[in-house]
């Protein structure tokens, strides 16, 4: 999933982007407050094209390797699975599924949280809004979610290492 211009860039209806700079010009051009906000927001569009590029590199190295290591070892190293350990390769096959998945979707919940994460910015810094309803209306979820997913990725791909590595270990002893 590469990174498609205008998904944070672009605020809304043709000509919004502009309207917010040019009201950020006339206001409060000088202002170290205006400078920390579009040093804040460009790194936030940095790191939505960054997740969406090291996105692309980790699903296809995973999907590559995790598979294509258990396959040719199925095929040339072991052919003659032994009895009872095939449930550990479908352990493994499950685990590299999930972890792929939960990237998967742990890279779009990323790009979601780079989004709200700017209009939680945009809200702070045109509304100053009270500290209470900044609690309250400001929570970025699905930062917490892009958390979360990436956790159950690196602990799946480790359960699937490990199940691949105990069947392998099975078919090569005599």
């Amino acid at each position: 999933m590469s990174y498609m211009p205008g998904t944070l860039s672009d605020l809304g209806p043709k000509g919004s982007c502009e309207v917010i700079m040019s009201k950020l010009d006339s206001d409060s051009n000088d202002s170290l407050e205006y400078k920390v906000y579009l040093e804040e927001r460009k790194s936030l569009v940095d790191a939505e094209r960054e997740s969406s590029r090291l996105f692309d590199r980790a699903i296809l190295t995973l999907a590559a390797g995790a598979f294509g290591l258990s396959l040719t070892f199925i095929r040339q190293i072991a052919p003659n699975i032994k009895s009872g350990t095939m449930f550990m390769l479908i352990c493994a096959w499950v685990g590299f599924c999930i972890s792929l998945l939960s990237t998967l979707i742990s890279f779009l919940t990323s790009q979601l949280a780079c989004s709200r994460q700017i209009e939680i910015l945009e809200a702070e810094y045109f509304n100053n809004h009270n500290s209470h309803d900044k609690k309250a209306n400001l929570k970025n979820e699905a930062s917490d979610w892009t958390r979360r997913l990436n956790i159950l990725s690196i602990f799946t791909f480790i359960i699937g290492v490990i199940f691949l590595a105990i069947f392998s270990i099975f078919n090569l002893l005599p």
